[in-house]
């Protein structure tokens, strides 16, 4: 994907908040290698990030959004890594793969591994990042 958002200026609303809108991934799931589980576990993902918005006439062009079809492949090979250590190493490695694309300003990233027994708790951990230059504050 494109990412020539430095080719635009961002839309700035009454009282200077950048304009943004919001990508939502719910209920991604992938097979997971636990450090000290035999077998993968499915892991579960739901993802809210706000993104800068590209403008006002922008083209019907892929390259002009923020596609969620890039972070999901992201997270396909985040998922694929051989020895992930919990739910924790996987929501801030998630929220850093968000952010590594200039337009996310927010990214808010939950994540849920099963019970070791089938009829114990999950477990799982969330975190909610921003860009360190974000435009405007949420």
């Amino acid at each position: 994907m494109s990412d020539n958002s430095a080719d635009r200026r961002a839309i700035v609303q009454p009282g200077g908040a950048t304009l943004t809108y919001t990508i939502l991934v719910r209920g991604f799931t992938a097979p997971v290698r636990l450090v000290g589980r035999d077998g993968p576990v499915i892991a579960s993902f739901d993802l809210t990030l706000t993104v800068v918005h590209p403008g006002q006439g922008f083209p019907d062009d892929i390259a002009a959004v923020m596609s969620y079809e890039d972070i999901v492949e992201e997270l396909r090979r985040l998922c694929a890594e051989p020895s992930i250590s919990g739910p924790d190493y996987l929501a801030e490695s998630a929220a850093d793969l968000c952010l590594a694309h200039a337009k996310v300003q927010r990214a808010s990233v939950a994540v849920e591994l099963p019970s070791v027994t089938e009829d114990g708790a999950g477990t799982g951990a969330s975190i909610t990042r921003m860009q360190q230059n974000s435009l405007s504050s949420f």
